[in-house]
């Protein structure tokens, strides 16, 4: 386990105020269940 040393997912925290704030890399993620949400074929879109 890393603790409180190494910074990584898609939330960071604010350990002081225990205040999270999205990632870019969590925008991204979400943009991209946005994307397929409802796909139920196992196909990506093109």
């Amino acid at each position: 386990a890393y603790g409180y040393d190494k910074r990584f997912g898609l939330v960071h925290v604010d350990y002081a105020t225990q205040r999270r704030t999205v990632k870019s890399s969590g925008l991204r993620y979400a943009e991209l269940v946005r994307e397929h949400a409802g796909r139920r074929d196992g196909r990506t879109a093109a």
